[in-house]
């Protein structure tokens, strides 16, 4: 019996140690974050974006936060309740059990919510027409405040910033 729950600690612990690589990465799987002024989805390519020109006004360091897929908190309740679960015998194992898959659960959502998070800008534009903009995207595009742009809008309402 306690080969068993060792057996079975090493398993959940394994699990926890793994969860690592299965939070979101911030990246699209090519190398690009998701929120790339780069980027462009399957959707995306080769539709029609109206491009503006102006000047940038302000540029401000944001964080972006991913979407979770859910598989950090799943995995992490999932390995808490197993281990909760070697704790005692009775009503008190099975009390183990839930707060460990609770504490899990917890654990598994914010390592998953902090893998999926990318650094990011506020850029502020003043266009050439004089309406100002601002727009939030991956800081993987080198921009300077006085410099010329492009900003590309699609008509699904997103914008990027690009340089001229």
């Amino acid at each position: 019996m306690q080969s068993l729950k060792l057996t079975s600690l090493s398993i959940a612990c394994a699990a926890l140690l793994t969860l690592g690589g299965c939070a979101t990465n911030p990246m699209t799987g090519t190398g690009v974050p998701q929120a790339s002024a780069q980027g462009y989805t399957v959707s995306g390519a080769q539709s029609v974006q109206a491009v503006q020109l102006g000047t940038v006004l302000a540029l401000r360091p944001v964080e972006i936060a991913g979407q979770g897929s859910g598989i950090g908190a799943i995995g992490g309740a999932l390995a808490g309740g197993a281990i909760g679960h070697q704790v005692g015998n009775g009503n008190g194992q099975k009390l183990a059990t839930v707060m460990g898959a609770l504490a899990g659960l917890m654990g598994g959502q914010a390592l998953e919510g902090s893998a999926a998070k990318e650094a990011g800008l506020l850029v502020t534009v003043r266009l050439d027409g004089g309406q100002v903009l601002a727009i939030t995207q991956a800081a993987d595009v080198q921009l300077a405040v006085g410099e010329r742009v492009q900003v590309l809008a699609g008509r699904d309402g997103k914008a990027r910033v690009l340089p001229l």
